[in-house]
């Protein structure tokens, strides 16, 4: 009786179609904040006019910079002031000072999302329109010294405040003794996800800084769920005598670019190329097909998702998508299920929990 009434429920949500309208990102990448404005004029509200208009060159630069790749940059055309005021929805001040002849703020300029995406696939731009979420990134030099000098130059705000925030991890004891006996070469994501998770981090990078003659090199490997990124080593020159401290500095700078324009080229999808397939779904209640419906709908790549069969306990879904298929996988990963392909077709199950981290 039981199965019987499950089949009925579920074949009444077989006639329900589940929209590929998603849920919003946690953080609006379309919004950039912390723009500083400053000019002088003969009024108030001519200076405040000028200062504002300032902004929005070095906001939509900003804008670019977190959404494509660094090497695609220079496919985008330079847009004239009245081109970025059209494509700007709101703005606002904060931090407001004021005088009869100045005016200064912190801006925050909002971009017309669907405006922004017409013109990067316009111009056959990859871009994504996804938050970043944090990634952990482990200084090794070989190993991990949380109050080493190479650790230290990525304590600059400027790193955990990126469009892709890179997070050290919290360096307490239970931390560190992990950390310990962690190596570049055989380091594997279980010995890092329960650090990741405490600050807030998918994913892990480690960097391990190696010294030469006339320049330092940083060897990067990511470790995360979902498929490896590839990242190559970053060469960064440095002059003889340079201090170490300047040396890490630097070399940090180099690392953190790298480690960001990595997480675009994985992330950035393109939009003008769009694809379907069909998985097989085991369910075993209707509470778990409500809870995975829910889930796949706040993946940004997925379009549209239909029913194409049900049984009692099984379900054939086909999933419309934009990007690669291991894009997918990875986002549907995040979601907390596994999409596998095997003998030629696709199947889609909750992922097992994960497993808490040991430590010595």
């Amino acid at each position: 009786m039981r199965n019987a009434v499950l089949f009925i429920a579920l074949a009444f949500l077989a006639l329900t179609p589940v929209s590929g309208a998603l849920a919003a990102p946690p953080a609006d990448p379309f919004t950039v904040t912390g723009i500083q404005v400053d000019a002088s004029a003969a009024s108030a509200a001519e200076a405040q006019n000028i200062a504002i208009d300032s902004g929005r060159q070095r906001a939509w630069t900003t804008l670019i910079h977190r959404l494509t790749k660094q090497e695609d940059w220079a496919k985008i055309p330079p847009l004239d002031d009245e081109a970025i005021q059209r494509l700007i929805a709101s703005y606002l001040p904060v931090n407001v000072r004021r005088s009869t002849t100045r005016y200064s703020a912190s801006m925050i300029y909002t971009f017309n999302a669907d405006a922004v995406r017409r013109m990067l696939r316009t111009q056959n731009v990859a871009y994504t329109d996804m938050a970043a979420h944090p990634i952990l990134i482990v200084p090794l030099d070989p190993h991990y010294e949380a109050h080493g000098a190479w650790t230290n130059a990525f304590f600059n705000p400027r790193y955990s405040h990126a469009a892709v925030p890179l997070n050290l991890p919290i360096p307490d004891a239970q931390t560190v003794s992990a950390l310990a006996q962690v190596s570049f070469d055989s380091a594997q994501w279980s010995q890092l996800q329960g650090i990741a998770g405490r600050v807030g981090a998918d994913d892990a990078m480690l960097l391990l800084l190696v010294g030469a003659k006339g320049k330092v090199t940083v060897k990067l490997r990511h470790l995360g769920i979902g498929a490896p990124w590839t990242v190559a080593d970053v060469d960064v020159p440095e002059p003889a005598g340079a201090p170490p401290a300047k040396i890490a500095a630097d070399a940090a700078q180099a690392a953190a670019a790298a480690v960001i324009d990595a997480w675009k080229a994985h992330a950035a999808i393109d939009f003008s190329k769009r694809f379907r397939l069909t998985a097989e779904v085991h369910v075993d209640s209707l509470e778990d097909w409500g809870a995975m419906q829910q889930k796949l709908a706040t993946i940004p790549t997925i379009t549209d998702i239909g029913v194409v069969a049900m049984d009692i306990g099984e379900a054939r879904i086909s999933i419309s998508y934009v990007g690669s298929a291991q894009q997918l996988k990875d986002a549907i990963t995040q979601a907390g299920y596994d999409l596998e392909s095997s003998d030629g077709g696709w199947t889609l199950a909750p992922l097992p929990p994960p497993a808490t981290a040991s430590t010595p």
